[in-house]
């Protein structure tokens, strides 16, 4: 496209953006009633909606419980405990749980909301509202969420539900027993104005219908371990409430988790010291009798040796066996693909490899979360990771068995050892071996006794000092600013649509509109030229407007017109012309005198003949008093010389419409006008006619065929569509020649 083309279609744009503009101009005041409209209802819905406010926190969830070398060190405490890598999506569907929630909609008690009414708008209680609705038992379930109204009358009240009748006096701290509840109303403070309330139901009801859709639990991001709580309230204070004792709740249920967890490990230890420690007493009872009736006090140094090794031995075996149990659980836990509850066990086994693809496999499943939910189960990324997550899973199923296939040896191993340093214990004196027999099982009860003291001191321990694996981070804040409604946005919202709106409904108008508004709806209508676009100014008296404002815009568009009509006049080499319109009052005579006076001013010998005999207006602009015109040279009482009337203008003279007469179309249709086109043509450069509108009489057509040029006045918004339609018609019929259009649009 070259550089003259994207100018030529710029310009198109242009047009078509102005012609835009003055088809939907006429219903400016339309479209500002619809945007107003818009505005009104977009004031009294935000005068009506109680602000909302949002109250936000964030806790920061450790994704790996940090196991202490008592952990490490401790596989009775690995057994038992429940420690586990938490899952964060598992978390926050617990803060969003009704079990956790129910315990703080108890501790805020929001069983009622109260209201007032001022004016027309309701006003919410917050706090301290003057009645106070106790007791609550509803029969009918239909009624939670509906609003009821207490009207005060003297010491007691009645209440009254929408569509049903008022129901009778009651008096304050009494139950009261209607069709559909009963309650307890306790009255705190005066009042005359009715007070409005709505029953939330159970606390099943009110997590259902109210705190789930106010609720919003959120990750801050895949890789942060941070989850954000938002609560929606009309009232800051509350939404901050709610939000707090969210936390307090949480916190205090992950406490009492890892009090459970420290009791059950407690009683596990606690029964284990009481049979250690009654089976302790028992050896060393056998111990003392074995050395005073054998008169023996010590083994020798090669017995303590070999008794020495066999108690590690023992110990040895007794751990292992308990690594072995860790690693038969760990063989049902994967079975069951509960891979996150491996990791405690995994940690005191020292099995870390294990730990980080488990860890892999967390990561990628977390990762198709976020993929789902864009994607389906077949995007090719999420079924990728699927099949590593499968790959994964073998390996670790895989490792399992070696552990426990390594532990099983290990037992094997120890047991080999204990059985040939049994063998050597065998060798020995029958006394001191039996003192060894004797003295091994005691120091062997006697080291798990103490082994299990231990534990039980440092677990009494964390139970006084147990914390939540959870920090917060940011207690409950809110914005005083509320987060809906947005006052400002909605009502430039609301604005723009109202505008939009009204456009459609302008450019649907106008669509519908039988009238022509632009030069648009000309060039959809016609193939015919349009010689010019004129814009009329708002005065009465334009007809000399050439003449009293030679500079004014008018008179520039006068001057286009004018130069166009010379290069069509010199190409058709003919000196005639008609102008006409659709009907009467399109600004057809305006146009022709101005035209006229323009050509006289250039010097070019013009005449003016004034051919519209049904309203002929043309001696009113030249104060010219005379019955000689036309008429009366059509019906032969005057000659051509005696009708052609000079003017103050040197160069323009003028026909007049003459007499009023009963057969103006006869008249028309003589062979005298023929004669007079044909002498006026000798004398004179420029010829106009002034010709009645087309839509009232059909002479103007009968005219066009001795003219060069016709012209045709069309109105903006006042010329009928239909009239284009019917001429087309004409056109194929008749097949003028030299026809343009001018188009009057408003100016002002």
């Amino acid at each position: 496209m070259n550089k003259i083309e994207t100018l030529q279609r710029k310009e198109d744009n242009n047009i078509y953006f102005s012609d835009f503009i003055k088809t939907i101009l006429p219903y400016k005041w339309s479209i500002f009633l619809i945007i107003l409209i818009f505005l009104l209802l977009t004031s009294i819905y935000l005068y009506f909606t109680a602000p909302v406010y949002e109250s936000s926190a964030t806790i920061k969830i450790k994704t790996e419980k940090t196991l202490d070398k008592l952990v490490l060190q401790d596989p009775i405490h690995s057994a038992l405990s429940q420690s586990k890598a938490t899952n964060i999506e598992q978390e926050m569907v617990i803060l969003k749980s009704f079990y956790i929630n129910n315990k703080v909609i108890e501790k805020l008690n929001m069983e009622v909301e109260y209201f007032t009414k001022k004016g027309y708008k309701k006003i919410k209680f917050f706090e301290n509202p003057p009645i106070k609705i106790q007791n609550i038992t509803i029969h009918n379930h239909k009624i939670v969420g509906a609003e009821f109204i207490l009207y005060p009358d003297g010491d007691g009240f009645r209440i009254k539900q929408k569509d049903k009748p008022t129901s009778r006096l009651f008096q304050y701290n009494q139950e009261i027993a209607l069709v559909d509840f009963k309650c307890v109303i306790k009255k705190e403070a005066n009042f005359n104005s009715p007070i409005y309330f709505k029953l939330n139901g159970s606390n099943r009801d009110i997590y259902e219908n109210i705190v789930k859709k106010r609720l919003k639990i959120s990750k801050l991001g895949i890789d942060i371990s941070i989850i954000k709580l938002s609560y929606q309230d009309n009232s800051i204070k509350r939404a901050n409430s709610y939000i707090n004792e969210l936390m307090n709740v949480y916190l205090a249920q992950s406490v009492i988790e890892k009090n459970r967890e420290n009791s059950k490990i407690l009683n596990f230890i606690n029964k284990e010291l009481e049979t250690t420690g009654g089976k302790l007493q028992k050896l060393e009872t056998e111990l003392q009798e074995y050395k005073v009736s054998n008169k023996v006090i010590e083994p020798t140094q090669q017995s303590k040796l070999l008794l020495d090794r066999l108690n590690s031995i023992e110990i040895d075996i007794e751990k292992s066996k308990i690594r072995q149990s860790l690693a038969k659980n760990l063989v049902t836990v994967v079975k069951k693909s509960q891979y996150v509850n491996m990791i405690p066990t995994l940690r005191a086994l020292d099995e870390y490899p294990t730990i980080e693809l488990i860890q892999k496999i967390e990561n990628m499943k977390q990762r198709i979360a976020t993929l789902r939910v864009e994607f389906t189960n077949k995007y090719p990324d999420i079924v990728k990771l699927r099949k590593e997550i499968q790959k994964n899973k073998y390996k670790v199923y895989g490792n399992i068995k070696n552990i426990q296939l390594t532990i099983n040896q290990r037992i094997k191993s120890l047991y080999r050892q204990k059985k040939d340093n049994e063998i050597k214990l065998k060798k020995l004196p029958l006394k001191e071996k039996q003192l060894i027999q004797f003295q091994r099982r005691y120091d062997v009860t006697a080291k798990m006794y103490a082994y299990l003291l231990e534990k039980k001191s440092e677990n009494d321990l964390k139970r006084v000092a147990t914390m939540s694996d959870y920090d917060i981070i940011d207690s409950a804040y809110s914005s005083n600013t509320p987060i809906k409604p947005k006052k400002t946005m909605l009502l430039i919202a609301s604005g723009l649509m109202g505008m939009i709106l009204g456009i459609f409904v302008a450019y649907l108008q106008s669509r519908l509109n039988r009238k022509i508004q632009t030069i648009k709806d000309i060039q959809e209508l016609t193939t015919l030229p349009i010689c010019a676009k004129i814009p009329m100014v708002s005065k009465k008296d334009i007809a000399l407007e050439v003449l009293k404002y030679p500079n004014s815009i008018l008179t520039t568009y006068f001057r286009k017109l004018r130069t166009k009509l010379q290069l069509i006049a010199n190409k058709s080499k003919g000196n005639s012309l008609l102008i006409t319109s659709s009907m009467p009052n399109e600004g057809k005579t305006e146009v022709i005198l101005n035209l006229t006076h323009l050509f006289q001013l250039a010097e070019y010998k013009s005449v003016i003949i004034d051919l519209d005999l049904y309203q002929p207006s043309l001696h009113k602009y030249f104060n010219i008093n005379s019955n000689k015109g036309i008429s009366t040279y059509l019906n032969h009482r005057n000659s051509i010389e005696d009708i052609t009337l000079k003017t103050e203008y040197p160069y323009l003279d003028v026909i007049l419409a003459g007499e009023n007469i009963q057969n103006p179309s006869e008249l028309l249709l003589s062979q005298k006008l023929t004669l007079l086109l044909s002498t006026l043509e000798k004398k004179y450069e420029y010829i106009f006619i002034n010709s009645a509108p087309l839509m009232i009489v059909e002479e103007p057509l009968y005219l066009m065929q001795f003219t060069d040029i016709n012209m045709i006045i069309m109105q903006e918004n006042f010329t009928k569509k239909s009239f284009l339609n019917n001429f087309n018609k004409t056109l194929q019929e008749y097949k003028f020649k030299n026809i343009c259009l001018i188009f009057n649009t408003k100016y002002k």
